[in-house]
């Protein structure tokens, strides 16, 4: 199926909806934004500091039954 048969196909299903919440989903999503990957691995937590912070948590939690 190429890109032209599949928007068709969107249209037509898009079309057929009658359900406001739907429409609004889609609405939605066709505003959002582009993940940019590069920009958010910039802030990722490494795994070193993943590791840290479950350790930390873990010791935290109270173990007695």
């Amino acid at each position: 199926m190429n890109i032209t048969e599949r928007k068709k196909k969107i249209i037509q299903w898009v079309d057929s909806k009658e359900d406001l919440s739907t429409l609004e989903l889609l609405e939605r999503f066709s505003k959002e934004q582009p993940f940019g990957f590069e920009k958010e691995i910039q802030n990722a937590v490494t795994a070193d500091e993943l590791k840290k912070r479950t350790t930390e948590f873990l010791r935290k939690l109270d173990w007695t039954k």
